[in-house]
């Protein structure tokens, strides 16, 4: 397993003071080959908090969204042969963390991707909000040959993960929700106060939806690497 090339690709917009914590546990862990911080138009040093651990920057002027952010990281590593998915925001993580969305990927007649799902973290709401709408869980692992077969995500913005899930459904790849104890995040009013984060959480859930509503109109118009058979079936 050691071998083969594990990528983890971590968006970050704003994340300054929290994205150090996050590197330095991806970094220190065997499972991980390469990490590529995608900072998507911050405003703040995050770059430069990024820049001080073993890893490969891109960094945009301007916002483009967390699925642009994750399909620039995918197109930059194309010798990969597993992708991992992981915020720059989280709480308490763990090496163990990484190998335990990375390891249901290693047996090819299991997962072709992982979606990990907070327990006993610290915030209960981030708990039930994890389980009850793990269509929405960002910490993914990702083997090479699903990776080799999706649509462009550049337009999904925050509905990335809604892309993932429902085009995995479609292209009858298993999917497998390790649990991922002790670990959270910090919430959007945590980050920018009260106000600030009911908006910010507004527009999230409006990308949200429009991914739910009209992924498959979008993949039509945005097949990417999407065989012609798997195609046929999104009407």
């Amino acid at each position: 397993m050691y071998k083969k090339k594990t990528v983890a690709l971590v968006p970050a917009y704003n994340e300054e003071t929290r994205i150090s914590s996050v590197l330095e546990v991806i970094t220190s862990s065997p499972f991980v080959h390469e990490t590529i911080v995608i900072d998507d138009g911050s405003k703040d040093k995050t770059s430069q908090e990024a820049g001080l651990f073993p890893v490969r920057i891109l960094r945009w002027s301007k916002n483009r969204g967390k699925g642009a952010a994750l399909q620039k990281g995918i197109n930059e590593t194309p010798d990969a042969d597993y992708y991992l998915f992981l915020d720059a925001d989280l709480l308490n993580l763990k090496t163990i963390h990484i190998k335990d969305l990375l390891t249901p990927l290693f047996d090819e007649n299991r997962s072709a991707m992982t979606i990990g799902v907070f327990h006993a973290g610290s915030n209960e709401r981030v708990n039930l909000a994890q389980h009850y709408f793990s269509i929405l869980n960002g910490q993914r692992a990702l083997r090479r040959d699903f990776v080799d077969i999706l649509p462009d995500l550049s337009w999904s913005r925050f509905g990335v993960e809604i892309l993932l899930t429902k085009y995995a459904k479609i292209a009858r790849k298993i999917v497998t929700y390790p649990m991922l104890e002790g670990i959270t995040h910090v919430t959007k009013e945590e980050k920018l106060g009260f106000w600030g984060g009911v908006n910010y959480r507004l527009q999230m859930y409006n990308e949200c939806l429009y991914a739910y509503f009209n992924y498959k109109k979008m993949i039509r118009r945005n097949p990417g690497k999407v065989p012609a058979d798997i195609l046929r079936k999104i009407r």
